[in-house]
């Protein structure tokens, strides 16, 4: 049954992702040109954007094949599952704090040169195409991983793990505000609003919350030795 709050939600996330992305992509210019010059080791970032890409639909394949079963779960494989739950979020968060604790800081310098408009930052072609693929696997996955495994526990936290995958796209080193000159104090006001809202909304209610009921529902099984059915 569709949740009417549970859908402005999702329309609240994605006007709010609007907002950040917006404007930092129309300042790209040949972000897969730049990507298939950039190398390290001989492998350019490109083939690594698509190496990700093949792996994350495989990987997704593997868990939705997944034959859920009518069965009573023993407590230790439940919590194993949950185990398995958290790592997924724990990816998610790593690459979250690489990104926006490590990378959104590389290019301070190459806002102090005189660059051309659309030109590609190292650090944001990393961003967009490393952390990006990588949110999308850890998040997506352990949305699957709790359907196809978890599926009493993923009842009614879409939203979360929607806010889980999502919100970290809006870590991102790059705004120009200048290209909305007429209302540029008032965009840029708007614009952190949105980029703090993200922020806060990944950490309280995709990671921490998610981290809390998962935890809530181990420490029940110690209690009642079988999980769900």
């Amino acid at each position: 049954m569709f949740n009417i709050k549970e859908g402005l939600a999702f329309i609240g996330l994605f006007l709010m992702l609007g907002i950040i992305l917006v404007p930092s992509f129309s300042a790209l210019g040949g972000l897969f040109l730049y990507a298939e010059n950039a190398q390290f080791y001989g492998v350019s970032l490109l083939a690594f954007f698509q190496a990700e890409l093949v792996f994350m639909c495989v990987f997704w394949l593997v868990l939705i094949r997944y034959s859920r079963r009518s069965e009573i779960l023993e407590g230790d494989v439940y919590v194993k599952r949950h185990i398995f739950l958290m790592l997924f979020i724990a990816g998610e968060v790593l690459v979250g704090v690489v990104a926006g604790g490590f990378l959104v800081h590389q290019d301070a310098a190459w806002y102090q040169v005189i660059r051309a408009e659309d030109e590609v930052m190292p650090a944001q072609a990393i961003i967009l195409l490393v952390c990006y693929p990588m949110y999308l696997f850890f998040g997506g996955s352990a949305f699957l991983y709790a359907r196809t495994r978890l599926l009493a526990f993923s009842k009614n936290k879409g939203f979360y793990f929607m806010v889980l995958t999502f919100a970290p796209f809006a870590f991102l080193p790059y705004y120009d505000s200048g290209m909305f000159e007429a209302v540029s104090g008032v965009f840029e006001v708007v614009y952190l609003l949105a980029y703090w809202c993200l922020s806060t909304a990944w950490i309280a209610f995709g990671v921490i919350y998610l981290v809390l009921q998962s935890a809530k529902e181990m420490l029940k099984s110690f209690k009642v030795p079988y999980g769900e059915k």
